[in-house]
């Protein structure tokens, strides 16, 4: 059975990824005290799988911590990329898979040389938060398929749209 095995939080741009037990998720935001949440973001909460973390420690050699990853939320028992356009259920919150979250040049600072192609790939998801809650360390992670499809779409777009405005009206 998949589940949230840990979570972590960034208070303010390139702090330290803290530990977890329960966070509050709030919809179309994200992970509350978490610097990287806000509304019509697109990447709300990002999950990464801990088998992932396990086979990028074997490839370099060394111990990655999940945290370092950048992903909040690091879970098992679930193959990340095949639940695009899907929604989960974790716990009490519920979110929309938008895509994938390839891993940037940041993976060479925080983990290490090699990092970003050791994750290539397999960097995890973004999601957007349809519904929030309380998110603990051991919730149970299932998959539902979108009530309408094509609202589910349409709305994934506009927030994308909104987003790009949001960061263009923030260069000006």
């Amino acid at each position: 059975m998949a589940e949230v095995i840990s979570i972590h939080i960034v208070r303010k741009r390139n702090a330290a990824a803290e530990i977890c037990n329960h966070v509050a998720v709030r919809s179309n935001f994200g992970i509350v005290g978490d610097y990287r949440s806000d509304t019509f973001q697109i990447g709300q909460i990002t999950l990464v799988e801990t088998e992932v973390i396990d086979e990028m420690s074997r490839e370099l050699g060394y111990e990655v911590p999940a945290g370092a990853s950048r992903r909040q939320i690091v879970v098992k028992g679930i193959k990340l990329n095949e639940l695009i356009t899907k929604n989960l259920r974790i716990g009490q919150i519920l979110v929309y898979v938008e895509e994938k979250c390839n891993p940037c040049n940041n993976m060479e600072k925080k983990i290490g040389l090699g990092a970003r192609d050791a994750m290539n790939d397999k960097g995890g998801i973004r999601c957007r938060v349809i519904k929030g809650g309380q998110l603990c360390v051991g919730d149970k992670i299932t998959v539902e398929k979108p009530s309408c499809y094509y609202y589910t779409k349409l709305t994934s777009f506009c927030f994308k749209l909104i987003s790009y405005l949001k960061r263009l009206s923030n260069m000006a």
